[in-house]
């Protein structure tokens, strides 16, 4: 037998080892495509990770959620909800924000948004986010406006269309004053689930249903903190504010003050009280007062202006009154009710139902010299 060149050994073992190479690079290649196949079948394609965002998405322990209801066909704003949830004590809290919202955008905020939307007016309507901007990055401009007035850190945002909304929730409150909850349906759906991994097979059932800036996971990192949230505890509120025409202007003091109270809660023990809730039907601060200056004391009504203000009372406008000085303070009200708050300010006033006030405000205050401030 003939012995084997040293030429034929090396060209032998060289094609051995190009062999090993190719079925190696095959090998590679076919478990690329194993995998992408896999996650064809069974992967999902998540919305918030095709767009760049304009707001730092924050899935923290704090879960602050703005949900909105939107018409599918004309994408108007219906109904909006901002949901805080706090994953350590377990409370669950919903705040209703009216779609008629107008907010007032600062300056400097509004020279940015005109670059991205030359539709956007600096005087802008929550109801009309999707008029202004286009895609489902514009949910997140209607956080980074409505922040400018609400004064509460938003984390993410959750759109559901109207008629999903008014299945997953249910208006507890008035059609005037509207405060939204999660269905009972809903509520019972998620006490049925005793582990975090039922509330996350729950979520993944429903996540096709929305549109949203987070992905499943980050959402399925609250599973485990909402089987402990008990439905009876769940608090709901109506924002602060008031109707002036056809918007509403929030009160981002009272808002502000409501927020920071719910997060400082300790973990809810009982059911909600009605004194609890944010209705100020009754109340001046839901309302506006004109000051008349009927003392003859120069100054008089400005510094009541400054001073009702600071108790985030709106005043209309200020005025001196043209007959004869007086020695008494009234309260006029188009409701003797809307009064009663400002017995504090004035403990002698007297209150008066009146329909017709100074400037078409909702009280006026006409000054006497009893109301001198020390």
């Amino acid at each position: 037998m003939k012995k084997k060149s040293v030429a034929g050994i090396i060209a032998l073992n060289f094609f051995k080892t190009i062999g090993i190479i190719l079925l190696l690079a095959a090998v590679g290649v076919l478990s690329y495509y194993l995998t992408m196949l896999y996650f064809d079948q069974t992967g999902r394609t998540e919305r918030s990770t095709t767009y760049k965002h304009v707001i730092t998405v924050n899935t923290g322990n704090e879960s602050s959620n703005l949900i909105y209801s939107y018409d599918p066909k004309s994408k108007k704003i219906k109904a909006m909800v901002l949901e805080l949830f706090d994953s350590v004590s377990g409370n669950m809290n919903y705040i209703t924000i009216p779609v008629d919202t107008q907010i007032t955008i600062s300056a400097d905020t509004y020279s940015d948004l005109i670059q991205v939307s030359q539709k956007l007016p600096q005087l802008s309507k929550m109801s009309d986010i999707n008029d202004y901007f286009s895609g489902d990055v514009a949910y997140e401009y209607g956080i980074l406006i409505l922040q400018e007035d609400l004064k509460a850190d938003i984390g993410y945002f959750t759109a559901i269309s109207s008629d999903k909304f008014d299945t997953y929730f249910e208006n507890a409150g008035s059609k005037k004053k509207p405060k939204y909850k999660p269905a009972k349906a809903l509520l019972d759906r998620a006490a049925a689930c005793s582990s975090g991994g039922e509330m996350e097979d729950l979520i993944e059932d429903e996540w096709d249903n929305l549109i949203t800036d987070i992905t499943l996971s980050q959402k399925q990192g609250y599973a485990e903190p909402l089987t402990k949230v008990k439905q009876e505890n769940i608090r709901l509120y109506h924002a602060y504010g008031a109707k002036n025409g056809n918007v509403y202007l929030l009160d981002k003091t009272k808002n502000k003050k409501l927020v920071n109270r719910i997060w400082e809660s300790e973990s809810y023990t009982g059911s909600q009280k009605s004194s609890s809730s944010t209705d100020s039907s009754a109340a001046a601060s839901g309302h506006t007062i004109q000051i008349t200056n009927g003392s003859g004391i120069d100054g008089l009504a400005a510094a009541y202006k400054t001073k009702l203000e600071a108790e985030s009372l709106k005043i209309k406008g200020l005025g001196n009154y043209t007959g004869q000085k007086r020695s008494s303070t009234v309260i006029y009200a188009k409701k003797k009710k809307w009064g009663q708050e400002l017995k504090k300010y004035f403990p002698s006033a007297s209150i008066v139902e009146r329909e017709d006030l100074t400037n078409g405000a909702d009280i006026e205050i006409l000054l006497g010299t009893d109301a001198k401030l020390s």
